[in-house]
């Protein structure tokens, strides 16, 4: 059974790499890669703070048998930049955005755990009253895009 937990600045540190040193959706046009881990996670961490001030909760991880298996990050697509790199037409200003669905550990991949924390990420954004949900999904490289609408 899996367990979720959400995820704030002070408890960030949870969050398993590749996702807490990511800022992929957090910025725009071309990625740096030259920051040290240390300062892409205080951009992260500086991000997280003004989401969570202004969208509330916007990061959870899901856990098996107490080890992190997956990541989630949802938000407004306001506070993700990247979103205007894709050629699909602006996004719903009342839709919610999924930034990432990650199944961070290879072995759990394949079992459903993405769908279970799929349900549970759609359940909880209905609940916050968004009608819309919205993602483009990147399989395999960046290069790959498709977008996605989710109802």
């Amino acid at each position: 059974m899996l367990n979720f937990e959400k995820v704030s600045i002070h408890n960030f540190s949870k969050v398993p790499e590749p996702c807490r040193f990511c800022l992929y959706w957090q910025t725009k046009g071309e990625l740096q890669n030259a920051a040290s881990k240390k300062d892409v996670e205080k951009e992260e961490l500086k991000w997280l703070s003004i989401v969570e001030k202004t969208f509330g909760n916007c990061i959870e991880i899901a856990s098996l048998n107490g080890t992190t298996i997956g990541f989630m990050q949802y938000a407004l697509a306001k506070y993700f930049p990247r979103v205007e790199d894709y050629f699909s037409g602006p996004l719903g200003e009342d839709a919610a955005f999924i930034a990432c669905l990650y199944i961070v550990d290879k072995d759990q991949r394949r079992r459903g755990y993405g769908t279970v924390m799929l349900e549970k990420l759609l359940k909880e954004l209905s609940g916050r009253g968004f009608k819309a949900v919205e993602t483009f999904a990147r399989m395999g490289s960046e290069n790959k895009k498709t977008t996605r609408l989710i109802h």
